[in-house]
């Protein structure tokens, strides 16, 4: 600034001794030639006019120029001036950008590093990096909590204070064989770590590159799946488990049957001839009643050896359920499967002894062979259960091939059992009354109830549905009816004052033990009006034999609501004379298939005098049903018979033709 200042001094000082000297010079070089050239002084004031305008203009002129000049160079330098103050600017401008640049993405680089290293260090994986030589440069809290060291000091070490030595050499090979290639490398590896541990990791590795493709070091991500690998492990074992516990039978250990409709299904798929035998323990509820499920568990061990003793090298064999075994014999030759089956027979013609018991075991076996008798899994089972029951039917410890006609039944059974189950919800069923006669005077004493099926405009007796409503468990539900309906039908003569004695309804054996007969009876009784006193309800003397002690004990709550009991079909079963003495009956039928022969068969001459004289001595009403001629009448009247029922007298009648005969 002093400097420019000086300068300008100068150059005023220079303007300044020009101006001095010019007019220093000109007066007095002017004065003296006016002096010598003017004639006379008005010349001579007229020569000096001329002298002071032309130094005026002479030294105006001067100025001119050197005002010019001046500012010329004034204006030069102002004008510099502003460039180098414009040029410094835009430099101390673009530095305080460049400033607030690198401080700004000063700023950002330090938040994206904060952000790094919070999600380096909460990765749950292990992140780490080594240097050229090995050393740790990065070390996650995650790699320190999986190898079981502290994170901070583990930078600037090597992996020989975490490994041990033979592990960190090979890792050592391998990394250089990264740095080598530059390549990324997956693979799963176990540590043992600080403490003994054994670990189980999924790592990746890769080479370190900078921006001038050089390699500086290795980084790698290690993800613990030790916890993963158990839990695989855990429902491998589970899977395994749930496999036994699902196709094999917890006490035999046998395949079960879920196994057993897996082989089928494979078999058949295959299209090869092979055989399905179902074997049913004969009577073996018997023996678990005996001695207990737990003992009855031992001897269905005891039958699966003796089955793989016989069938093992040829078949696949399965406990099915309960007392029932499944073999897959993988042949379809009848003469091989019947020697298979005889061989099985003469193993349980000896006893099994079980807890130093001899048990004498008797089955009954059913055989499909496919694909002649079948084409299905499904349909395999169906055509050997009906070949077993069909050997179950014949006698026990016996075995039958299938057959197309069990086929048939089993449909008219399906369909009977589908009929028969819309006729009770359609209506279809209705009560037929067949009379009973005292045999002196032939005067109506009372009637049975039989029930019937109007299907399709035809009456059907029960011979033709019961055995079919007894297997499909409607029997209950039809039973229910024919009391329902009879009590109701009996109040109603009652009301009328035609009832004549007694009238019997059967009850069978499903229906009497089910639960809740005796309430049943009760509310039955209150919903309709009648009185216990005038039916007499009739059971089989197979029912009574089935459970004894149970029916007994029903009969007597049955006999206290004031109900008569009947027993039917007596002399058909076995062992009933022990009981009779304790059942609190009124009356005993005698089964007609001892009456139709009585005059051909001196032994059932025998039964009936036998049963009609035990019935007088006891004190139990004897009726004989099913007579039909004079010879049978006059037979039973001679031996003192108390009642007869059956075609001598009527056949049964539909309600409308019974009420007219209680009016006559």
């Amino acid at each position: 600034m002093h400097i420019k200042y000086s300068k300008n001094n100068r150059s005023a000082f220079f303007i300044s001794a020009i101006f001095l000297a010019v007019g220093v010079i000109w007066i007095m070089l002017s004065d003296s030639a006016i002096s010598s050239l003017a004639a006379n002084p008005a010349e001579a004031s007229l020569m000096k006019a001329y002298k002071e305008w032309f130094f005026i203009f002479t030294t105006a002129l001067i100025l001119f120029f050197l005002s010019r000049k001046f500012f010329h160079n004034i204006h030069n330098l102002y004008f510099q001036k502003i460039e180098d103050i414009e040029k410094n600017y835009k430099k101390q401008k673009n530095f305080v950008q460049a400033k607030e640049l690198i401080e700004s993405s000063q700023i950002e680089l330090s938040k994206y590093e904060k952000l790094l290293h919070t999600i380096i260090n909460t990765s749950p994986d292990a992140i780490y990096a080594k240097d050229r030589d090995g050393k740790y440069i990065l070390f996650n809290d995650a790699a320190g909590l999986m190898l079981n060291v502290d994170a901070q000091n583990i930078v600037g070490k090597r992996d020989e204070t975490l490994f041990t030595p033979e592990y960190a050499a090979e890792t050592a090979d391998e990394e250089k064989k990264i740095i080598e290639n530059k390549k990324i490398i997956k693979k799963e590896e176990k540590y043992t770590v600080v403490g003994g541990k054994e670990k189980v990791f999924s790592t990746t590795k890769g080479a370190l590159v900078d921006e001038r493709k050089k390699v500086f070091g290795i980084f790698a991500i290690a993800r613990d799946m030790t916890e993963h690998k158990e839990h695989e492990r855990f429902l491998i074992e589970t899977k395994e488990k749930f496999y036994r516990l699902s196709h094999l039978d917890d006490v035999t250990f046998l395949p079960n049957r879920l196994y057993m409709s897996e082989v089928l299904t494979q078999k058949c798929s295959q299209n090869l001839p092979f055989a399905l035998i179902l074997i049913d323990l004969d009577n073996f509820k018997i023996i678990n009643d005996s001695y207990g499920h737990f003992y009855g568990d031992k001897i269905l061990v005891e039958i699966s050896k003796v089955l793989k003793e016989v069938f093992i090298s040829t078949a696949f064999i399965a406990r099915m359920v309960g007392d029932e075994f499944g073999i897959v014999v993988n042949s379809g030759n009848k003469e091989e499967i019947k020697r298979l089956m005889q061989e099985l027979h003469y193993k349980f013609s000896n006893p099994l002894q079980v807890d130093s018991i001899d048990v004498y075991i008797t089955v009954s076996s059913g055989i499909c062979l496919y694909p002649d008798d079948v084409k299905t899994m499904q349909e395999m089972y169906q055509a050997a259960d009906a070949a077993m029951h069909n050997a179950k039917k014949r006698t026990q410890n016996n075995y039958s091939f299938y057959d197309l006609q069990f086929k048939k039944d089993a449909i008219s059974y399906t369909e009977t059992v589908t009929n028969l189950k819309q006729a009770v919800e359609k209506g279809e069923l209705e009560l037929y009354f067949q009379p009973q006669n005292d045999a002196q005077t032939g005067s109506i004493v009372g009637a049975e109830a039989l029930i019937r099926w109007n299907y399709k405009g035809e009456v059907v007796p029960p011979d033709f549905f019961i055995q079919a409503a007894e297997k499909s468990g409607l029997i209950v539900e039809i039973g229910d009816f024919v009391l329902r309906k009879g009590f109701k039908t009996v109040k109603r003569w009652h009301d009328k004052k035609i009832a004549k004695g007694r009238v019997a309804i059967n009850v069978s054996a499903h229906q009497l033990t089910h639960l809740d007969f005796i309430n049943t009876l009760k509310s039955m009784l209150q919903e309709s009006g009648c009185e216990a006193s005038w039916i007499e309800l009739e059971i089989t003397e197979s029912s009574v034999l089935e459970n004894p002690d149970l029916v007994i004990d029903l009969l007597q709550k049955i006999k206290a609501l004031g109900f008569h009991i009947s027993v039917d079909d007596f002399g058909t079963g076995y062992s009933s004379l022990s009981y009779l003495k304790n059942l609190p009956i009124d009356k005993l039928k005698i089964d007609r298939s001892f009456i139709m022969s009585i005059q051909t068969e001196p032994k059932n001459q025998i039964i009936v005098k036998t049963t009609i004289f035990l019935g007088n001595e006891l004190g139990i009403h004897v009726l004989a049903e099913g007579v039909e001629t004079e010879e049978e009448h006059s037979f039973l009247l001679e031996n003192k018979i108390d009642s007869i029922q059956g075609y001598y007298y009527s056949k049964p009648l539909s309600l409308d033709e019974f009420e007219k005969l209680l009016k006559m």
